[in-house]
């Protein structure tokens, strides 16, 4: 992985590139992004500041395929929502520490390179890419899908992940869809609903009209309201063990599958993708997802990106699979 800062020398980007040696990390320090020679696996950290230089440094990054981090060096909120808005993988805040580099680096999936694909009507940061005579787009893991408003996407392969990013760069998980799913999108304004290509997807955009007049769109529309009052339902739970739960038992009826451990839940889940979608810490998380093993209500197989959930049947229990009681 190739790391570049968009931006000048300065105190800040000295204690950026003294955090990073300590990672064991080097970084290419280019107030151009043209200038910058061809390189391996770029992502681009761009400094936020007020105006819109930063924006423009941002669009550049993207012309040249490279995801881009923003690090909020202003500590301002609003630039943070808006670097999310315009594409940013994630936001670092002001002060950074090696720990946090780390994480960050991790959670942003700053090792995927991903495909510009020119005149996307998508505007997903400059990643998708429409086949020929279609509207069908497909993303790379880790992009950020950005339809226009009053556009539906409708999801052929792969899984997409549902968030909203709150003013002060806190996420929330929202939800995970599957193939068939389909998502309405919103206004780019503070409410910052964002979808992500959670694996590498593939997407159908339509508009209003042209599902309106699809026979099995009324029962779609149903199953995901009803999907999206479910994850509600378990995040509202009062107790953590009892979200964390709820929220594994509905991936499991969208993604489960029979396992003689129980039901495996065959898609890759993070415990910081738990932890947003819990509304806890994803040290909370860990140590709730151990408390639930030593209980023998969940396992894991696999490792690394192969990792999966599996839940177990409770000893003495008279029921199926895991439901959403609400």
């Amino acid at each position: 992985m190739s790391l570049v800062l968009l931006g000048p020398y300065s105190p800040a980007a000295a204690q950026l590139m003294g955090a990073l040696a300590q990672l064991g990390q080097s970084i290419t320090l280019a107030q151009d992004p043209e200038a910058v020679p061809d390189l391996a696996g770029v992502t681009a950290i761009v400094p936020l500041e007020d105006g819109a230089a930063w924006q423009e440094v941002a669009v550049a990054a993207s012309a040249r395929g490279w995801p881009w981090l923003g690090w909020n060096c202003a500590d301002k909120p609003a630039l943070a929502l808006a670097a999310y808005q315009a594409g940013a993988r994630t936001v670092l805040p002001p002060t950074l520490t090696p720990e946090l580099l780390r994480h960050a680096l991790e959670g942003a999936g700053a090792r995927l390179l991903s495909e510009r694909g020119a005149g996307d009507p998508s505007r997903a940061s400059g990643y998708g890419h429409r086949r020929s005579g279609r509207r069908e787009y497909h993303y790379r893991q880790g992009n950020v899908i950005l339809p226009e408003p009053d556009t539906v996407v409708e999801v052929q392969e792969g899984i997409i992940a549902i968030g909203v990013v709150h003013s002060d760069g806190a996420q929330v998980l929202l939800g995970l869809c599957g193939p068939g799913q389909m998502l309405v999108s919103h206004p780019h304004d503070t409410c910052s609903l964002q979808l992500v290509a959670h694996t590498d997807a593939a997407v159908a955009l339509h508009t209003w009209a042209e599902v309106a007049a699809r026979p099995d769109f009324a029962v779609r529309l149903r199953l995901r309201l009803q999907q999206l009052e479910a994850w509600a339902a378990m995040q509202a739970r009062p107790h953590l063990d009892q979200r964390l739960m709820g929220l594994l038992s509905l991936l499991a009826e969208q993604f489960g599958k029979p396992n003689p451990q129980g039901t495996l839940i065959d898609v890759r889940i993070t415990h910081a993708q738990l932890a947003a979608a819990a509304g806890a810490t994803r040290t909370t998380i860990t140590r709730a997802l151990g408390d639930l093993r030593t209980r023998g209500l969940l396992t894991t197989l696999g490792a690394g990106d192969a990792e999966r959930f599996c839940l177990r049947e409770p000893e003495g229990a008279n029921h199926g699979k895991p439901g959403r009681a609400h």
